[in-house]
Formats: C-alpha cells, sequence, structure tokens
C-alpha cells in the first residue's frame, strides 16, 4: 500500500459505514463461549484486488437454459433446465431493465405446493487466513482497528431455497458487514452455472455484522484466497440449498419485536416476520426470521470475528425448533438493538441478550403462523444510480474498493438491482440493495397489498445507507448516515424501481 493511499483513505473514511455507529448499541446481551480457532495475529498485509470498470453505455447479457451439476461431498445431483433470458442495460441511469419469471419455464415445470430446502455453511476464516490479515468491517478508518485476533463464534452462510408454482429463488445471509458487487456477482454466476436458475433468483445478502470480515474493502479487506473461499463456499451452499429441495408447507407470522431508531424518529420498522418451513410428514426444514436492527452490540474494541446478536438469536432458535434457522436484516438503517435492562459482564453478553430475545418472541410466533399457498412469482431490475459522494469517488480511484464503480464523463455510476417476489397471497418481498432508512422501507411496504411484509436488507448489493430526500442533510443523528451514502437521489431511486416491481405484480391477485 502507497504512502498516498494511507494518508488519503483513513481520512475518507472515518465514518465509513460503522465510525463509531451513533446510537447503535442501547442495550443487549450476550455470552458466547469461543468456538472459532484462537487467538491469531497475521503478520503480512495482502492487497485486495483492484476494481475493474465495465462499458457503461450498453451491454447485453444472456442466461442460457442449461442443466447445473452439483458436487457436494460425495454426491453429484443434476438441476432442473431453466428458460433463456435476456437482458439488455443501456447507459441511461433512468433506464430499468426487468426480468420476470415465467411459470413454465423458471424453474423446470409448474409445481404442486411448494419446494423447499435449506443449508448452512461455516464460512469462519481459518489461522491461515487470519495469519494474512483479515480485517472487520464496519468501524472506523481503514486498518485503524488492526487485524482480527481470532474467531469468537463462527460466522456462517445461511441458505434457503423456495420453489413454488411460478418460479423459484435461493437466498443466503452470511454473517458480513456487506459484500461488493465484485463478489456478489462471483456467487452469482456460479450459482447459476450449478442450478441454471437466472442470476435474478438469486439473492445474496448479509447481515451486517460489524464484528465480521471486511469483503467490501472498505476497512482494509481480506487476503485474496479467504475471498476465493468464502464465494465459493457461498455459493456451493446457495447450491446445496436448492438440490435439498423436497415437497414442503409453509407458514408465515408477523409479530413486534423491540428496536429503537437513532435518527429521533419516535418509530421504527419494528415488524418481525418469520417463515417456518415442514415437509409432508410434518418435520420441520428451517426458519427464516426478518427483522431489522444493526448487529453494533459489539463495538471497535471488539477484535475478534463473531456474528455480534444475530448468532445467539440463530442458534436458540434452531435449538428450540430443532432445524436449521437465519435471520435476514430488515430496514436496518436506522434501526438500532433495544437491549434488556440489566447488569452484564460485558458486550457479547449484552448481545447474547438481545438475540436471546429476539429468538423466543420467534419462536412464539411460529406456533401462530398461518399456512401460505403454494405459488411463488419473482421478478428482477436493474439501473444505474449515480454516485456522487466524493469519498466514494476517491476511494473507487485508489483501487481498493471490492466494488466496480463505471466512470460516466465527468461522473461514476454504479449498477445494482433487486429482486421482488411474492408467495401466495400472503407474503411479499424485495431484495434491497443496502440500508434502508426506516422511512424508505416503510414506503415500500405501503404499496404492497398482502398481510405479511418482507424487505430483504443489505441483500443483492451493500451500497451504504439509502434515504429519502426530504430526509436528507436535515440534521438527523449529525448527517451521519449522508456521509455513507452515494447520493441524495440513491433513497428516492431506489424506492421507486423497488416499488414499481411491487405495483405489477399487485394487479395479478
Amino acid at each position: 500500500m502507497s504512502t498516498p493511499r494511507l494518508l488519503i483513505v483513513p481520512l475518507l473514511f472515518s465514518l465509513a459505514c460503522g465510525g463509531s455507529d451513533p446510537g447503535g448499541s442501547t442495550g443487549g446481551t450476550d455470552d458466547s463461549t469461543s468456538t472459532g480457532p484462537g487467538t491469531t495475529t497475521g503478520t503480512t498485509d495482502t492487497p485486495g484486488p483492484t476494481s475493474t470498470g465495465v462499458d457503461p453505455t450498453t451491454s447485453t447479457s444472456t442466461t442460457t437454459s442449461a442443466t447445473g451439476t452439483t458436487t457436494t461431498g460425495d454426491e453429484t445431483t443434476t438441476a432442473p433446465a431453466t428458460s433463456t433470458t435476456t437482458t439488455t442495460t443501456t447507459g441511461d441511469p433512468d433506464t430499468t431493465t426487468t426480468t420476470t419469471g415465467d411459470p413454465d419455464t423458471t424453474t423446470g415445470g409448474v409445481v404442486d405446493g411448494f419446494l423447499i430446502g435449506v443449508h448452512t455453511a461455516d464460512v469462519s476464516p481459518s489461522d491461515a487466513h487470519l495469519n494474512q490479515n483479515v480485517y472487520m468491517g464496519a468501524y472506523g478508518a481503514p486498518f485503524t482497528r488492526g487485524p482480527a485476533q481470532g474467531v469468537h463464534d463462527s460466522i456462517f452462510a445461511r441458505s434457503f431455497a423456495i420453489e413454488g408454482d411460478g418460479g423459484g429463488v435461493i437466498m443466503t445471509i452470511v454473517d458480513l458487514p456487506g459484500m461488493g458487487n465484485q463478489n456478489t456477482r462471483a456467487v452469482r454466476q456460479k450459482v447459476a452455472e450449478l442450478t441454471g436458475l437466472d442470476e435474478g433468483q438469486i439473492l445474496v445478502g448479509t447481515t451486517h455484522s460489524h464484528s465480521a470480515p471486511d469483503l467490501m474493502g472498505l476497512w482494509g479487506g481480506v487476503p485474496g484466497d479467504y475471498r476465493d473461499f468464502i464465494n465459493e463456499e457461498i455459493a456451493q451452499s446457495m447450491a446445496a440449498a436448492w438440490e435439498a429441495r423436497v415437497p414442503a408447507t409453509l407458514a408465515v407470522a408477523t409479530v413486534k419485536a423491540p428496536n429503537n431508531n437513532r435518527r429521533g424518529w419516535g418509530f421504527t420498522d419494528d415488524d418481525m416476520t418469520i417463515l417456518d418451513a415442514k415437509d409432508l410428514e410434518g418435520e420441520r426444514i428451517g426458519t427464516l426470521v426478518n427483522f431489522a436492527a444493526h448487529p453494533v452490540i459489539l463495538g471497535e474494541d471488539n477484535k475478534e470475528i463473531s456474528c455480534d446478536y444475530v448468532g445467539y438469536s440463530v442458534q436458540k432458535i434452531e435449538a428450540a425448533l430443532g432445524a436449521p434457522a437465519s435471520l435476514f436484516n430488515g430496514a436496518l438503517g436506522d434501526a438500532t438493538p433495544k437491549v434488556p435492562d440489566g447488569q452484564y459482564p460485558d458486550d457479547f453478553a449484552r448481545a447474547q441478550a438481545y438475540g436471546e430475545l429476539l429468538a423466543d418472541i420467534a419462536i412464539e410466533a411460529v406456533e401462530t403462523a398461518e399456512p401460505v399457498e403454494g405459488s411463488l412469482v419473482w421478478s428482477h431490475t436493474e439501473w444505474e444510480q449515480g454516485v456522487d459522494n466524493l469519498l466514494f469517488q476517491l476511494a473507487a480511484g485508489l483501487g481498493i474498493l471490492q466494488f466496480d464503480f463505471e466512470s460516466m464523463g465527468l461522473s461514476q455510476v454504479v449498477t445494482t438491482q433487486s429482486t421482488y417476489f411474492r408467495l401466495g397471497t400472503q407474503v411479499q418481498a424485495v431484495a434491497f440493495p443496502g440500508e434502508s432508512l426506516t422511512r424508505n422501507g416503510l414506503a415500500i411496504k405501503e404499496v404492497m397489498k398482502t398481510p405479511h411484509k418482507m424487505i430483504l436488507g443489505n441483500t443483492g448489493d451493500a451500497l451504504g445507507y439509502f434515504i429519502p430526500s426530504d430526509e436528507w442533510q436535515t440534521g438527523k443523528n449529525d448527517n451521519y448516515e449522508e456521509t455513507v451514502s452515494l447520493g441524495k437521489t440513491a433513497g428516492d431511486t431506489a424506492r421507486d424501481k423497488i416499488n414499481a416491481l411491487v405495483s405489477a405484480d399487485n394487479a395479478n391477485f
């Protein structure tokens, strides 16, 4: 790393997607024991890959019908062929390309009821990875926190595949602060090869734990071999979940759970939505929870990799329900934990308390879940968003980001995306490409017609904060979120593009 880069980068990202994360730690519990390797101090600084640009004028991508082969251990399985979808994008930032699933071709034909599969993969860095310096996000300036000194509790990729009459999706949630689009694109392409699915059906999300490896390149990054390892493990997990699909029933419940709003609003999105899947004999396959709260109970002083409260929540749900579980964050931009009052020996104990509180709410809610009709429709859109944030522009120019920003004359844009899907007439869900602020997320949910509504935050992309334009630089939280946003138009644009998908489907039921 050159001296000029070291001088500029801390200036650029002293507030990067967490900074001190003002308002983040407001109580919690967690008293986990170490399950990963012991404390290790790395000595070799391995630079991350540099950003490679894409011609922003006109591009055409084609996903061709294929039969994917997945090898897991000693088992080799073949996925069904899918349709051919052609997508064309133009250099116009206002141009949106939408791909919609065809119920007769998307995943191999009409499905009677649901087919559901799950898979969990441990993606923790090994001692060898740690010895090469694995930096964590998302606090402070690059390198200032120092490399991770060990793994306190393992991090995972948790995949949930669901197919119904009309199409299918694979969702995975990874215990990371975020993933640069170079990584998520590599994962989607690999999963598409393995399964034959369209990339729009492949949703890669991150919990946004601030004590997990930096796959964005903002805080020091990770060694190249760890990056390759985790991308491959995520892809294989998603393909394994798809291959594991069995006939299933799905039930859904939505309840309230405690969180805070750090921008001073008297409300936030406190809905917790739970999807619970069982096979036709009544054995549970897996449970997916969707809820918004920043995983920031562990502070910048923590030097060990951890899932934060998310891990404790998932562990308790799995122990109680007897099947794999996952927790997707929601409209988390200004939503923070509300830890129960109490005396805790350390932040891990606080994270455990909050995580287990959320788990208790989810476990109880499963008992009230209502059945979902066995159909799934989906659509996907891409758009180009201007990058107005000078800090992002400079960081991209330095080549430290694991994102592709494209030059458009004197300005920069990033191509981002969202996938929408509906389960029966009970659930509508969208993948949001970053950290939506509460009012942006609620404006999307207001357009949905179903009784259960899900925003999968930091899914498909991890492009910082998305702020409604009428809230831009109004002094809330000292305008912190604005410093880690693409720009004033990003929130409104994402909201409108996503709402267009929702509205288009609303007419169908």
